[in-house]
């Protein structure tokens, strides 16, 4: 859908992409809860086991990492890292290993001190098959093991040089408390009561997570970098978007990280609602499933190259891009973004060509029938997609290509499901398509995870189980390049081969616009994560509500 005029500049007369926050500094700064507003219940909240967004958004505020990426994002070298549990670091001169030296601050939320022996046992824990983390891959092939010096003091051993090794460890190694978790069998992790009731060490300590309701966070007052402003925040989980916005209109929560250019377009007429344009590190496609349900049988129909190559070439993609997002998104490239680093725009995509793809479901022995749908002796061209119902823009992606399909002579039958559903079956593999999102990290090592046969592993996020040997090896010398430039040339080959096979239809990457209560005030939102300046936003005393001072209750 189109915004109109009017609707257009009521998006520009806020100046979408900036927020002023109030000058409002000391102890009158402090206090308030703030309501997020989210489809996701977390999957769990175990840093090395968990899939979801809203768990990331959770743990990363409940645990902190030895440093973190600044404001720029740079992921090659340490350059712009900030400290966090890691007062300081240094390099070995052949920079195969890196000396830490925590902070002698940092407290676990129940009191005891962070040990360096914390980030040993962290790194056994991530590195454990038993485990199953989704980032244990990368770690062991970056790194050789971590050692403890004194209380203080940890030492990472590399098993090379690299661009990204600082980052690698730092943003994949999440510190864990060794004197709750140490006698817990590792095969039990997944499953112990720390997964709903962690232990943190950071900015903000755990107090509730009703499942599928609410989870609730309080500040860390005894946080060695500085207690938060805000007393709590809650994200107040609804499976449906409309239910979502809502409640931010109604006032019942104060910030929606996503919304579809419809509702932006009428938020932004709201006196009491900010629209703001942010930057985003997420993409949008339908992914296949290789393989029968979760049998080891190849799909009838995906496990075909040539099929889902002709699947994505009846989809006119650019002129959905345009439909329903209108300006605020872009045609998807294939398993990366635009904002990554080893981007290449430049390399081209399967085109929209209905006569191309024609001829190949032919010469496949998909004929038309007398109902000009295909069909291979008794057998349909037929599948069904699963479709969140939390994203709206999604389900109105989902009935074009519908439409598509269907005069390609391709029955696609859309399934709807709320967006844990969505995870759950994707992590099972009862799907034959599915139209996913994923928020990769700055790094683009991320393919690892989410597209290489690393991911199709237990924890790993390449639930269709797409393997190619070459995208695999051409991914591992990308991550492994000592040059940056070398990376890059390897990265942009690594795409090309996906983007041949089409494991996926790349659809959209979103513009996203979030919408926040004018209450609130929240700076700027960070690309590569809105949730890391939680810790800043707050709420001036004169706009706070009742529930800002009520205490919770369980």
């Amino acid at each position: 859908m189109r915004l109109d005029f009017k609707q257009r500049g009521a998006l520009a007369g806020l100046g979408l992409g900036l927020l002023c926050a109030v000058a409002c500094g000391g102890e009158s700064a402090r206090g308030g809860t703030v309501v997020i507003a989210t489809a996701q219940d977390p999957d769990g909240l175990f840093p090395p086991t968990h899939e979801g967004e809203v768990a990331l958004q959770v743990s990363e505020l409940l645990f902190d990492h030895l440093a973190e990426r600044g404001p720029a994002m740079n992921t090659l070298g340490d350059s712009g890292f900030e400290p966090r549990l890691a007062r300081r670091w240094q390099w070995a001169r052949d920079s195969l290993s890196l000396t830490f030296e925590l902070d002698p601050r940092a407290r676990w939320h129940d009191g005891q001190r962070v040990r360096a022996s914390d980030v040993r046992f962290a790194w056994s824990v991530y590195t454990d098959p038993l485990v199953a983390s989704r980032v244990g891959g990368d770690l062991s092939q970056s790194l050789d093991s971590v050692s403890v010096r004194d209380s203080l003091t940890c030492v990472a051993w590399f098993k090379a040089r690299t661009p990204e090794q600082f980052n690698t460890l730092v943003m994949s190694l999440t510190p864990l408390p060794e004197h709750v978790l140490g006698r817990t069998p590792r095969d039990s992790l997944r499953t112990s009561a720390f997964v709903r009731a962690p232990v943190g060490n950071g900015p903000f300590r755990f107090v509730r997570w009703d499942a599928r309701q609410r989870v609730e966070i309080a500040a860390n007052t005894d946080y060695y970098r500085g207690r938060p402003r805000l007393d709590r925040v809650i994200w107040s989980i609804t499976p449906e978007m409309r239910t979502i916005v809502q409640g931010l209109v109604a006032g019942e929560a104060d910030f929606v990280e996503r919304l579809t250019p419809v509702d932006a377009a009428a938020a932004a007429l709201r006196p009491d609602i900010r629209v703001v344009q942010r930057g985003n590190f997420d993409y949008a496609f339908v992914r296949f499933n290789f393989f029968d349900g979760p049998s080891d049988r190849p799909h009838p129909l995906f496990a075909d190259r040539a099929l889902r190559r002709a699947i994505s070439m009846s989809l006119d993609r650019g002129a959905m891009v345009h439909n329903v997002l209108d300006t605020l998104g872009h045609t998807g490239l294939g398993p990366f973004l635009r904002l990554h680093w080893s981007a290449d725009t430049t390399i081209a995509p399967l085109p929209f060509d209905t006569t191309t793809a024609g001829r190949t479901l032919d010469s496949l022995g998909w004929r038309r029938g007398a109902d000009g749908m295909r069909a291979r002796g008794t057998r349909a061209l037929a599948f069904g997609m699963l479709v969140p119902t939390s994203s709206n823009n999604r389900q109105k992606f989902a009935v074009l290509i519908q439409e598509q399909l269907r005069q390609a002579g391709i029955k696609m039958t859309l399934e709807p499901v709320d967006q844990n559903t969505l995870g759950d079956r994707q992590r099972s593999r009862r799907f034959d398509a599915a139209f996913d999102a994923l928020v990769p990290t700055p790094s683009p090592s991320g393919l690892r995870q989410t597209w290489t046969s690393t991911g199709t592993k237990p924890g790993g996020l390449n639930h269709g189980r797409y393997v190619n040997p070459a995208f695999d090896a051409m991914v591992d010398s990308a991550v492994g390049a000592a040059d940056t430039r070398v990376a890059k040339e390897r990265y942009r080959a690594a795409y090309r081969i996906a983007i041949d096979d089409a494991p996926a239809v790349w659809m959209f990457e979103p513009v996203q616009v979030a919408g926040v209560n004018k209450r609130l005030q929240v700076g700027a939102l960070r690309r590569d994560g809105w949730w890391r300046g939680i810790p800043d936003w707050f709420i001036a005393p004169a706009a706070r509500l009742p529930r800002d001072t009520a205490a919770s209750t369980r």
